[in-house]
């Protein structure tokens, strides 16, 4: 039934025997039927390029953790439901701490294989409506797949939830209804994004410490909690296997910079939500994919092959969809090149060794020089910065419906056009969810857009 399609998915004939009975398994939990793998097959072959090895192997660590999530419960596992965006390394230090733990954001393995590679995020969404989110209230999608497959069954009950409020402050709202309805303890990290508006790339050593306690207090709850001991060397491993992915992804993220543009953003989407939150499989699989990727990519760029036009514009984008990958194909089809995405990068700056030294302090003071979780200001001096390094014709903002950590998205419209004298194009979407809008929509004003800034370039 389902040999053709994991074999897209870089599985040899052997992998799928041995896992045919986890595969008929989870398949069965998750409600997935022969049309539904032919269809999956369909959109596999459609929105991605399984011409790279890279690909195919990073769609079947996407397989492969679906099915460690589906399967936690019934295969004995501990587990813990992180969130996007991430306290990542505390996450990761649990799984180097105990093989008997799992420790993900399921609802980023639901977007990408529920969602991208079968179709069927839908149903899912519609079922957190119906026990806690409902329609028309902007409930972040992504918290409604957390909470959606859990109520389907497709992502079991954890033991406890790790959850950051302070960059989104519904995710631990989601949990403590997970706390209220299923009794799940709620491990929560905070921090502090208020600052003045000219304060970054400062980040104060005030800001750095609270931060750094916030995560030493949940690590010793987490280790109560849990029955684990993730130690100080613990941490320092978590952080060296998670700057390992996120370095060797950025060798791909320099590449992009090349004219045409060698690979589309929907394929290295998928890299991109594989590093956010590494779990298991990331760990065994995740560099082997980047490498693989990395080399035929650069081939390509030798090649001087691309997936636009030489010369096409050049946009930043704010993140990758994570359900619908129509709509990144879109604005490339229209002739658009996406370069960079603000949050999918990494800075010279950000590549300076801070002066803190223990695990935690680090962890504070990397996290807040990324601006995204320092403040306002700090993510509009990233969005400048990005655009500036990758030399950016112009930027498509995107006004989320129901996102609470959209940083002030028209402020900062008028600051980079006024600041870069680059165009703006804000589009009102979701990055989970694309029920209320298509990617048929938005193509009149991203075609307007790029022939705008197509008579830019020539002139």
């Amino acid at each position: 039934m389902y040999s053709k399609f994991l074999e897209l998915c870089s599985f040899e004939p052997e992998e799928v025997e041995k896992e045919r009975p986890r595969l008929d398994r989870a398949f069965e939990l998750a409600g997935i039927g022969p049309a539904d793998i032919e269809k999956a097959q369909q959109r596999v072959t459609e929105y991605f390029d399984i011409e790279l090895l890279g690909v195919r192997k990073v769609l079947g660590i996407y397989m492969r953790q679906f099915l460690d999530l589906v399967l936690a419960r019934e295969e004995g596992k501990k587990i813990i439901y992180s969130v996007f965006p991430p306290v990542a390394r505390l996450g990761l230090s649990s799984i180097l701490a105990s093989e008997d733990v799992y420790c993900h954001a399921p609802e980023l393995v639901v977007d990408v294989v529920m969602g991208q590679m079968f179709g069927k995020i839908d149903p899912i969404l519609e079922a957190a409506e119906s026990s806690g989110l409902p329609p028309g209230t902007a409930q972040c999608s992504l918290n409604q797949a957390r909470l959606g497959a859990i109520v389907k069954g497709i992502a079991p009950l954890p033991d406890t939830t790790l959850t950051s409020g302070f960059f989104c402050d519904q995710s631990p709202k989601v949990d403590e209804l997970l706390h209220e309805v299923y009794g799940v303890p709620n491990i929560f990290v905070d921090a502090c994004i208020d600052s003045g508006w000219k304060e970054f790339p400062e980040v104060t050593p005030r800001r750095v410490q609270f931060y750094a306690d916030e995560q030493r207090r949940a690590r010793h709850e987490l280790n109560s909690t849990m029955g684990l001991d993730i130690t100080e060397d613990t941490l320092r491993q978590a952080a060296k296997r998670y700057g390992m992915l996120w370095y060797a992804m950025q060798q791909i993220w320099e590449m992009m910079k090349a004219d045409p543009q060698p690979i589309s953003s929907v394929d290295l989407g998928l890299f991109y939500w594989m590093i956010a939150i590494p779990e298991r499989q990331v760990l065994q699989r995740g560099l082997d994919a980047i490498g693989t990727l990395a080399r035929e990519v650069k081939g390509r760029v030798d090649a001087g092959r691309g997936v636009v036009e030489k010369g096409a514009p050049r946009v930043a984008w704010p993140l990758y969809h994570a359900t619908d990958p129509g709509i990144m194909h879109m604005v490339e089809g229209l002739g658009l090149s996406i370069p960079v995405l603000i949050f999918a990068s990494i800075t010279p700056r950000e590549m300076v060794k801070g002066q803190y030294t223990t695990p935690e302090e680090r962890c504070a003071e990397s996290e807040l020089k990324w601006g995204v979780y320092h403040s306002s200001g700090g993510l509009l001096y990233r969005y400048r910065e990005v655009c500036e390094l990758w030399n950016v014709d112009g930027f498509i903002q995107a006004i989320t419906y129901s996102c609470r950590a959209s940083f002030s998205t028209l402020m900062h419209k008028r600051a980079l056009e006024r600041d870069l004298g680059i165009p703006i194009l804000g589009l009102e979407c979701d990055y989970y969810d694309t029920r209320s809008y298509s990617a048929e929509a938005l193509r009149t004003r991203v075609e307007a857009f790029a022939e705008m800034l197509r008579a830019r370039k020539a002139s």
